[in-house]
């Protein structure tokens, strides 16, 4: 059975993600995004949840990007850029 076309995510999934992978950092992300940091958690889950795919590796005190989350921020990071 064929797989529904994906549907792509709200823009504010991926200014969230935009942010949060510019910065490497959720509290970062949502003081400039003037939301808290729970908030761009939230965002993120929901948009790794809506994509099927990991985004971020959450180390101690730390993120890093997947490589999956790395091909995404430079297509976010242009998308952002050109609105």
């Amino acid at each position: 059975m064929r797989k529904p076309p994906l549907r792509l995510p709200s823009l504010d999934l991926i200014r969230g993600f935009e942010a949060a992978a510019r910065q490497l950092s959720f509290t970062r992300a949502g003081a400039e995004l003037h939301v808290t940091q729970s908030a761009v958690s939230r965002q993120i889950k929901t948009l790794e949840d809506h994509l099927d795919v990991k985004l971020f590796m959450r180390l101690n005190r730390a993120l890093k990007l997947t490589p999956e989350g790395e091909a995404l921020y430079v297509t976010a990071r242009s998308v952002m850029r050109q609105l």
